[in-house]
């Protein structure tokens, strides 16, 4: 395959937690071409766009304390133009009407569809915080989660996880066998 032609995104998002009890996230989207024509002879690729995304953010409804969006690379000078505008996400909450805030705020030429793809992959920050607390109270690994102290975890923390894809459909085997687990575990603590 090489010299074949390609084009290829790659999207990143860590979250860390805070001593303040809150989270830190950095999202990262790259696209690069491959194979392609470019301006210089000796160039085989190019990186197109490159922003990244950080922040933090905090409470039961994590709610954003600070944003910031840099655009490392990118193909018109435009392009960084709208990226103040992520300063109006401040107090919004990545649990409650995320995705609506940010494409009733960021659509079309209001927005930067790069910046929006990882301003509406913010949403994904509640499943890694969700494994963080359940790892505090659980190890992970195939014991733990055939034996459904996993998510039974999750469960424990008030985690609602019915229906939410279909190894989790509500009444199906992983469910029960975690509801099953938090019920023996709940009758052996006095």
């Amino acid at each position: 395959m090489s010299g074949q032609r390609s084009n290829t995104r790659t999207k990143t998002l860590r979250v860390t937690p805070l001593d303040t009890g809150g989270i830190a996230f950095e999202a990262e989207l790259r696209d690069e071409s491959a194979g392609g024509h470019y301006e210089s002879p000796q160039a085989s690729s190019a990186l197109v766009h490159h922003f990244v995304i950080e922040g933090a953010a905090a409470g039961e409804d994590l709610r954003i304390q600070s944003i910031q969006v840099r655009a490392e690379q990118h193909p018109f000078p435009q392009c960084p133009f709208v990226l103040l505008d992520v300063q109006d996400l401040v107090g919004a909450s990545l649990l409650s009407g995320w995705r609506r805030t940010i494409l009733d705020r960021f659509r079309g030429t209001a927005g930067c569809t790069h910046v929006t793809t990882l301003l509406l992959g913010l949403s994904e920050v509640t499943t890694l915080v969700y494994f963080q607390q359940m790892n505090e109270l659980a190890t992970y690994g195939p014991k733990a989660r055939a034996s459904g102290e996993w998510l039974a975890s999750g469960l424990s923390l008030g985690q609602r996880f019915d229906d939410a894809c279909h190894v989790l459909a509500a009444g199906g085997p992983v469910l029960s066998t975690a509801e099953a687990f938090r019920g023996r575990r709940d009758a052996a603590t006095p």
